[in-house]
């Protein structure tokens, strides 16, 4: 079998004919695991090991991994593990000479596409993450929408970018939403969105959600709050037609939103009361913490400045812990441009600037607008 070949002089990485880069850093502690692979260590053993002479944050080794994942990701045959509770260890698979009996199965598969379902809905995206790595060992075939799905919510712009086997049109409303976490100016957002429904190029799911949720909250950040008021009646009638139970929270997070910025905080108020009893009942991760970000909003426009930067660090925590990368640079955006819009001055202000320049940084979110600005404009003139 081959084998990892490490490059000190440029933290290189090479196997067969192909390599990739690594920060200082990364090299370190995947030159460690390899060495030591199949063996599983703790978080502090490896600050040890790999951070000896620094005084590194114990996140600081879960950064680390989560880069070293999507660099590593084209060799499905290295893999991180995540033993829960416990720490990592890496392991090295040899090519499977024989095909898993179960790739084939439909039972399995269908069970599989279950658990994904499952876990979408209660906003997962570890868990999620934590099944697809599994796919080779457990013998499934990952559905091509979970694909997809998997690579947004990590924030991987440039696989968006790049993934000609996608259709353009097919990673549009992704590459929309994407696009909110880079911080642009709302009104350009806004012209994207009313392009895309104008030009009906969005699958008739993506069609509905942009329609009825995702560009109300993009109407709020332009200064047209009033508008998006208007369209909650549409929104609310065909929720209810439809059936569409998994819209209720993010539609009642998204009427908070709106309000708050309308300065309608007794309404506000009243769907977050409501909203309040709908979670006790579902405890969904990802609208938790998006609800927990708009409970800061509405705190915050209250005058009660230290529960909502409470409320807002609860929120970012649970986005992060359900692996929600875009989400969490939207709630960014949302926390910067109200406190610069009705509060600039805060100490909050700088402390939210500076984790989303933290998060820009780590997943090259603004270097990626230009490009994403060209994608977007590409995919609406296809039309």
């Amino acid at each position: 079998m081959e084998r990892l070949i490490f490059d000190p002089s440029g933290y290189k990485i090479k196997w067969g004919v192909q390599s990739i880069g690594l920060l200082p850093k990364e090299f370190a502690l995947l030159q460690f695991l390899y060495r030591h692979r199949d063996r599983v260590f703790t978080r502090d053993q490896l600050l040890d090991r790999v951070w000896a002479l620094e005084f590194p944050v114990e996140r600081t080794v879960d950064d680390h991994i989560y880069r070293l994942r999507k660099k590593l990701s084209p060799w499905a045959h290295i893999r991180i593990n995540t033993v829960r509770g416990y720490g990592y260890s890496l392991t090295v698979r040899e090519q499977a000479s024989v095909i898993n009996p179960s790739l084939g199965d439909r039972e399995v598969n269908s069970s599989v596409r279950d658990i994904f379902k499952k876990y979408h809905l209660f906003g997962q995206g570890k868990s999620m993450l934590a099944l697809a790595t599994q796919q080779d060992i457990l013998g499934f075939e990952l559905d091509p929408f979970y694909t997809v799905y998997l690579k947004f919510i990590q924030g991987d712009t440039a696989w968006f970018l790049e993934a000609d086997e996608v259709p353009l049109q097919t990673r549009l409303y992704w590459l929309l939403i994407l696009y909110r976490g880079t911080n642009p100016p709302p009104e350009q957002v806004l012209r994207y969105c009313e392009q895309a429904l104008s030009r009906r190029i969005l699958s008739a799911e993506e069609h509905r959600e942009m329609r009825i949720l995702n560009i109300l909250e993009v109407y709020a950040d332009a200064g047209l709050a009033t508008e998006a008021i208007k369209r909650f009646e549409e929104t609310r009638r065909i929720v209810e037609a439809e059936g569409l139970s998994g819209f209720v929270m993010p539609v009642a997070i998204m009427e908070i939103y709106v309000y708050v910025l309308a300065g309608e905080l007794e309404r506000a108020n009243t769907v977050s009361e409501r909203l309040t009893g709908l979670l006790k009942d579902t405890p969904y991760l990802r609208e938790i913490g998006r609800f927990r970000i708009v409970q800061g909003l509405l705190c915050l426009a209250s005058g009660r400045e230290k529960e909502a930067e409470q409320l807002f660090d609860e929120g970012l925590d649970v986005l992060d812990m359900s692996l929600n990368v875009p989400l969490r640079a939207i709630s960014l955006c949302q926390i910067m441009g109200y406190l610069a819009r009705n509060r600039p001055g805060l100490e909050m202000e700088r402390k939210y600037t500076a984790l989303f320049a933290a998060l820009d940084q780590e997943m090259g979110l603004s270097k990626h607008r230009e490009g994403m600005e060209a994608v977007i404009g590409r995919a609406l003139a296809l039309s």
